[in-house]
């Protein structure tokens, strides 16, 4: 079973919200970090993603940038531009997006539980981002951005996070996207009632944020190390052992689209690439762009949507990752007829997101692609198999939407 946590939150000052919270610092690169926070000295960027506030060529990974961002995260507390709570308690965070609610409970999750395999992942980490976000959070000494959990959802927890959001929000704004952010600070009856009923739950998964738990976890294992080095064990209970999460209930949640843009067809002209995808894949006319079901695909080339349907014979794995769509097309096109092998590596294709809509692949293939393929989302299910399955799903397959944004409440252990 799971174990939650309450904590000293140090929160946004209500009347600063709109201004202050951002997005996570992996889904905006450097340059749109500093267009979004410029003119806005009280961005969260500027403790997120600090290489904003340094010199355009200054190394992302250099020690400026993550002292930078201690400095910036402690100004933003002494300038009480982040509150620090009088007592632990847990929180409640809902996010609307196009008529859609999904609510959360906002808890420090437990680092022996990621380790133990309670807290479950379906993504491998890149050892360079990973590094990075050890390093801000070790000097830091803070979770600036929540992991982005996920539980088969629970109606004990359903029923009391009914009974919190039934009062006034702390925050309620709706952000430059549309997106509407409301925050709920719980009682401590009512944080007692959360920590115990996640007692029940048998384990959570990673929707979002694989290298901020793993971040969390490198952290914790260091201090317990140094503590060691000077003859002293860490108490369990101590900040270090637990990492900022926000826990939602599976049945709220959508997965977007994660598309594909090819830079190259591998020496193929746009016949020779459609004949053999047809070897492999159903074509057909298409009026709507977003494929309708799994295992169908649409294609855009030479300025035209074309329909793909993967033969039913090549559908041929039985465990949870052979069955995905993203699998399958690196499977039966990707590899044999583009020659890309390892998508972490190539050079020659690019992912993108399913928020930024079909138009942005379109836009691509006029820029610097030749070609672009969309694919049906994943569903929440899937990911949860693979999971549990302890297998990895292939890379960019999930596009969870939408996210918390971060600085609505920041865990400090230092």
């Amino acid at each position: 079973m799971v174990k939650i946590s309450a904590f000293r939150g140090y929160v946004v000052e209500q009347t600063l919200a709109q201004r202050l919270i951002a997005p996570p610092y992996d889904v905006l690169d450097s340059t749109e970090a500093r267009a979004m926070a410029e003119g806005n000295e009280y961005s969260f960027l500027h403790c997120n993603k600090p290489e904003i506030d340094l010199a355009i060529d200054v190394d992302v990974y250099s020690d400026i940038v993550y002292e930078t961002g201690r400095k910036n995260l402690m100004s933003f507390i002494e300038k009480n531009w982040l509150v620090h709570e009088a007592q632990p308690i847990v929180y409640i965070y809902a996010i609307t997006m196009n008529g859609r609610t999904q609510y959360g409970v906002v808890a420090a999750a437990s680092v022996d539980d990621y380790e133990n395999k309670l807290i479950k992942k379906h993504e491998l980490t890149r050892k360079k981002k990973e590094e990075d976000r050890t390093k801000l959070t070790d000097i830091q000494g803070a979770n600036v951005g929540p992991v982005f959990l996920t539980y088969r959802n629970c109606d004990r927890i359903d029923a009391i996070t009914q009974i919190v959001t039934s009062s006034g929000a702390f925050v309620d704004v709706v952000t430059d996207d549309q997106v509407r952010h409301t925050f709920w600070k719980c009682s401590v009856e009512e944080t007692h009632e959360l920590v115990d009923a996640f007692a029940n739950i048998p384990c959570t998964y990673i929707a979002d944020g694989h290298h901020r738990a793993a971040s969390a976890y490198n952290v914790c294992k260091l201090r317990r190390q140094r503590a060691l080095d000077k003859g002293v064990v860490v108490d369990p209970n101590d900040d270090c052992n637990f990492f900022l999460a926000i826990h939602f209930p599976d049945n709220q949640l959508k997965i977007m689209d994660y598309n594909r843009v090819l830079k190259d067809l591998n020496g193929n002209s746009p016949d020779e690439f459609l004949s053999k995808l047809a070897e492999n894949f159903e074509i057909f006319d298409i009026e709507d762009p977003h494929p309708k079901q799994k295992h169908e695909f649409s294609l855009f080339l030479n300025g035209k949507w074309t329909g793909m349907r993967l033969k039913a014979d090549k559908i041929i794995g039985t465990d949870p990752v052979s069955n995905l769509d993203s699998y399958l097309l690196t499977k039966w096109c990707l590899a044999p007829i583009i020659g890309i092998e390892d998508l972490t590596t190539s050079e020659r294709i690019d992912f993108v997101g399913g928020i930024r809509g079909l138009g942005e692949l379109e836009k691509r293939c006029r820029e610097d692609c030749v070609a672009a393929i969309a694919l049906y989302p994943v569903q929440v299910d899937e990911v949860m198999s693979i999971a549990d399955h302890e297998q990895i799903m292939p890379p960019k397959s999930t596009w969870f939407e939408p996210k918390p944004r971060s600085g609505m409440v920041v865990k400090v252990f230092n």
